[in-house]
């Protein structure tokens, strides 16, 4: 998988934005003027909105003067609706974009399939892999995609990682582990249906978490079989989460993710351990933390004899999408140009791959036990 500089020859896309009321709304703007696509038509559901209502939410002066132009000229170009029904039958559209509740993203993936308009959406994109999968059968057998927003597939670090696996650099891998934790849950809008279990089911492992579930199964290209878990939980959501896992191959796993942190920042780690050679980075670049990530890989292949441990720093760049890094933009990229093969970087059977470990995760942490992955 190429990571693109530039954004060549592709035709304007028309697409409707669903869910405003969310706090990656502003970044995802950003990309949008960033691309050949046009957002025409926006919905928060079942709430009146005129352009004036819908300005910046983002927490940092900074970011509010970057991405604030892009909120206030989105909303003033785009027809506003109430109802995503209404919106995906009148609009005319390409495709629409989805940053809305867990429960009720498959009923409107639902109604995107019946009027042909293909999908991105945020993750998890449903609250359990039931409840996603009827209609991803109707979407493969209409020929309509859908994509998930899992873009630290395009990190540079995961690219070089993935390859090294491939290449057979680890020999036999026995194990990977893991850790993505976040910030406090003093930090964040808890009134936000995202932090509300009827709506979304789990907190940590299911909005944060699951991008390194998704990377493991994504580098190793093999499936997470089953899953032990144990969950910290607070007011209804778990506030951490603890994963033991087996690949299909027999990979053991182990992986920590939790709402941990008191300041809005990001503690990640991300390891492989093989019989030839092992590898461990941050992957993740954090806000204020330099450009550079590093990766450290050692072996005691007589190839690497001269020097064992070898240690990577991956430039990230900004040019043209400051808050997250280009790789992020260069995901979305990709998504609007190959929407119409289904050639996209994250599609419907990966966003069920990962719903199905996280079932899973979930009722291990209910039963305490051992739970295959279905």
């Amino acid at each position: 998988m190429p990571i693109r500089s530039v954004l060549p020859g592709m035709s304007r896309t028309r697409v409707g934005y669903i869910g405003v009321d969310h706090h990656h709304r502003d970044p995802y703007f950003q990309i949008a003027d960033r691309l050949p696509i046009d957002l025409v038509a926006l919905c928060e559901p079942g709430k009146e909105y005129t352009a004036a209502d819908i300005t910046p939410l983002a927490d940092r002066p900074d970011e509010v003067e970057s991405q604030g132009a892009n909120v206030a000229e989105i909303s003033e170009r785009a027809e506003i609706f109430t109802d995503p029904e209404a919106m995906l039958a009148d609009a005319d559209l390409d495709a629409v974009w989805i940053t809305y509740r867990n429960d009720e993203v498959p009923n409107i993936i639902d109604t995107a399939v019946d009027n042909g308009v293909d999908v991105i959406s945020e993750k998890p994109v449903a609250r359990t892999a039931a409840d996603l999968e009827p209609i991803a059968e109707r979407a493969r057998d209409a020929g309509v995609t859908v994509g998930s927003t899992y873009f630290y597939r395009y990190n540079p670090v995961t690219q070089a990682l993935k390859e090294q696996v491939s290449n057979g650099l680890f020999g036999d891998i026995w194990s990977v582990d893991g850790r993505y934790v976040g910030s406090k849950l003093d930090y964040r809008n808890r009134d936000h249906y995202i932090y509300d279990e009827a709506a979304s089911r789990g907190g940590s492992l299911q909005w944060i978490g699951l991008h390194w579930v998704d990377l493991f199964m994504y580098v190793l290209d093999e499936d997470i079989v089953r899953v032990c878990a144990q969950s910290r939980d607070v007011q209804g959501i778990d506030e951490g989460m603890t994963l033991q896992f087996e690949t299909a191959s027999g990979i053991m796993g182990t992986y920590q993710t939790g709402y941990y942190l008191g300041a809005p920042v990001k503690d990640p780690h991300f390891a492989v351990y093989g019989r030839e050679a092992t590898a461990q980075s941050p992957l993740h670049h954090n806000r204020g933390g330099g450009p550079t990530v590093p990766l450290e890989v050692q072996s005691d292949a007589d190839a690497w004899a001269g020097a064992p441990t070898r240690t990577t720093e991956y430039e990230f760049s900004y040019d043209r999408f400051p808050a997250w890094g280009d790789y992020v933009l260069d995901f979305f990229a990709d998504f609007f140009e190959g929407r119409e093969t289904g050639d996209v970087p994250a599609d419907i059977d990966d966003t069920l791959r990962v719903l199905r470990v996280l079932d899973a995760a979930y009722e291990s942490a209910e039963t305490d036990r051992w739970v295959a992955v279905d």
